[in-house]
Order: C-alpha cells, then structure tokens, then sequence
C-alpha cells in the first residue's frame, strides 16, 4: 500500500480498503488456516485483523510491506485466540474433574463435615432436578465411567449431542449450585 491509498482510506474511502482487503484475504486466511486448524475460527480471526489494521492504519508506514504488516496483526490475533482456547480446556477440565468428584460424593454418600453434607445435599437436590435424560447421561458419564462415544452409542445418538447435552447440563448443576449456595447464605 502506498502513502496515497494510506491517505484515500483515512479519508474515509471505504472501497479503498475493500480494494486492500481483497488483495489480502486469501493469503491471511491461508496464514490463519495453518495456525488454527478451523476455518471458521480463521475467518474471524482474518476479519478482526482487517478492523484492527483499519483502526491503527495511521501507524502503518508505506515503506513497509503491507501484506507482512497485516500477518504481524493477525499473529497477534491467533495467539490470543489460542491462549483463549487453552484457557476454556484448563477450566472445562477443572470443572468436569470437581463436578465428577463432588457428584460421586453425593450419590455414594460421603460426608466428611457439614459444609460438605450441605453441598452434598444441595448437588443431589440439583441432579434430581434434571430432566431424567440429563440425570442419565451424568451417572452414564460420572458414575459408569463411559466415554462420550460409548454413551452415543447406547443412546443412538451422536458423540457432538452427547457432549453438547454435558456440557449444557453441567452448567446447569453449577448454576442450580451456585443459587442453593446463595440461597442458604
């Protein structure tokens, strides 16, 4: 890009930089591709990259490559996204290994001290709450110790349904917990 399409654009010539995004696209996608692996991810990624490049244009300098200053931006982008993910993986089995341990206590009976009778309490309160294929797929997945694959199976279903179904009835039982934990305080 040059010093006078820089210029056109910060004019507010929007077709000036829908020329610059054409020209980059496919090759930012590419870049995104290989780093990510999900294509749709990738395209949201190339697509906050060309907001973030139009909002710190007057930064870009003419003599530099255009299209290098734009894979230095949406690095930038994936790396965020990335540690965003590994975040999400860290917390989702953090909770799944909580919520197995605190339902086993629950249904086995466990009751070490009244803090832990009371959240025993309240966790079977919630589980008894879900609706009854909710309640199966847990003690299927917790209790039983089968894997997603081997549920989807026995319930001819498929693996995305079985987990999408966990997922949705975990954060269930946090919510149902963290209103009886308010409740009682």
């Amino acid at each position: 890009m040059d010093a006078v399409s820089k210029q056109r654009i910060l004019d507010g010539d929007l077709d000036a930089y829908g020329d610059i995004v054409r020209a980059h696209q496919g090759m930012l996608i590419g870049y995104a591709m290989r780093r990510l692996g999900d294509w749709r991810l990738a395209e949201e990624v190339v697509q906050l990259t060309f907001i973030r490049a139009f909002q710190k244009l007057e930064e870009f300098r003419p003599e530099q490559e255009f299209g290098v200053w734009l894979c230095v931006t949406c690095k930038y982008l994936i790396l965020t996204e990335l540690e965003k993910r590994r975040r999400e993986f860290r917390n989702k089995n953090n909770f799944k290994e909580s919520l197995a341990v605190e339902l086993a206590d629950a249904m086995s009976g466990v009751e070490d001290d009244d803090a832990g009778l009371d959240q025993s309490a309240s966790l079977r309160d919630c589980v008894g709450k879900l609706q009854k294929e909710a309640a199966s797929l847990i003690e299927l997945k917790y209790f039983k110790k089968q894997s997603c694959r081997e549920i989807a199976e026995a319930k001819g279903r498929t693996v995305t349904w079985v987990t999408s179904t966990l997922s949705r009835t975990r954060q269930a039982l946090k919510t149902c917990m963290e209103k009886s934990s308010t409740e009682a305080a």
